[in-house]
């Protein structure tokens, strides 16, 4: 006799529990990135819902190029740490994302993380023709050539060199505008876009 407090599970309810315990962590991750193969993010979406995705995208470049500037800015007064920084290369979530849909700081949102793309890539990317990979177009290009660009100024800014972090940033400026030449965006960094 089990009491009621105590009720024993049956087979079928074992069978039951376990399945759907390892059903749940086998599942695979969505897709996030375009892959160009026609299963993607973009798959099923109508015209309009692909334009929103890309004007959110476009949104977040443009705030991500603000914060750049800042940083360039920050860079120029000779400052290699502080909240200018932090606030474009911390890799941490946001406890609730800005005004433009950030959830991650600049570098995070613009470039990725290992386990996701950044909003750069996806916007690039966006472009490419169903079956055609990415990697062949001129914004994927552009944003690889970006992405790049922007780790020394983190490793310079650890080290405290100013001047280094200075000539690094206006290499990634550089990069910045070219990336956005091809997105179809304004490519100077200077545009009232970006403030």
């Amino acid at each position: 006799n089990v009491s009621p407090a105590r009720k024993q599970l049956t087979r079928r309810d074992f069978g039951l529990t376990t399945a759907a315990a390892a059903l749940s962590r086998s599942a695979p991750n969505q897709a996030i990135a375009f892959d160009g193969s026609g299963s993607s993010a973009y798959t099923g979406k109508t015209p309009t819902s692909k334009a929103e995705l890309q004007r959110s995208y476009r949104a977040r470049i443009a705030a991500d190029v603000g914060d750049f500037n800042d940083l360039g800015a920050a860079i120029r007064n000779g400052e290699t740490s502080g909240d200018t920084w932090v606030k474009f290369f911390i890799p941490y979530a946001r406890r609730e994302p800005d005004s433009v849909g950030r959830a991650y700081a600049a570098l995070a949102d613009l470039v990725g993380a290992p386990d996701r793309s950044g909003c750069g890539y996806l916007y690039a990317a966006s472009f490419v023709k169903p079956g055609k990979p990415p990697e062949t177009s001129a914004g994927v290009k552009k944003y690889n050539s970006l992405a790049k660009s922007l780790a020394p100024i983190e490793v310079d800014g650890k080290k405290g060199d100013a001047a280094k972090a200075q000539k690094d940033w206006e290499k990634a400026s550089v990069a910045f505008s070219e990336f956005l030449e091809a997105v179809d965006m304004p490519s100077n960094l200077n545009d009232n876009l970006y403030k």
